[in-house]
């Protein structure tokens, strides 16, 4: 792995959320066309519940929203340069696999390459903040060592 990975996995994953953003705009907007559509009739309750449910996918909706946009800024701001320890913007290889230290997105492809792209807060990433390759800590009562740090 080298820093042109690093660079790719990041347009990879804003990519990626790029997608998301656009298919959570393409449910506001089915949403918005499903409450327009909806009209009172002489069941008032029938249609006040309607309403409601659809109220509250919106909200949800907009705080995933919210969320991912907070998220994509992160990814954006987050430096690809090469790094000795275990901190944001670190592509670390341990037992388990590759860990991208970003925000919390799961598992990514990138060229081939499977990456777990976690937040700088997960409790791994606590384990390991700091530490250099070949350093051990004891992560959920095993022993995690950093293979590799670019």
């Amino acid at each position: 792995m080298d820093n042109s990975f690093k660079a790719g996995l990041k347009e990879t994953v804003l990519a990626l959320m790029a997608e998301k953003k656009e298919d959570l705009n393409a449910q506001l907007l089915a949403l918005q066309e499903a409450s327009n559509a909806d009209t009172k009739s002489s069941m008032g309750d029938k249609y006040e519940t309607g309403r409601e449910s659809i109220n509250q996918s919106r909200d949800l909706l907009e705080k995933q929203k919210v969320l991912l946009d907070r998220d994509e800024k992160i990814i954006a701001q987050t430096s690809v340069d090469p790094t000795a320890t275990v901190s944001t913007g670190a592509l670390v290889k341990v037992q388990l696999g590759w860990l991208w230290v970003a925000v919390s997105v799961g598992k990514v492809m990138h060229e081939g390459q499977e990456v777990q792209v976690v937040s700088a807060d997960s409790p791994l990433v606590a384990a390991l903040k700091g530490k250099r390759v070949g350093d051990k800590v004891a992560f959920r009562g095993r022993s995690t060592e950093i293979l590799e740090v670019v």
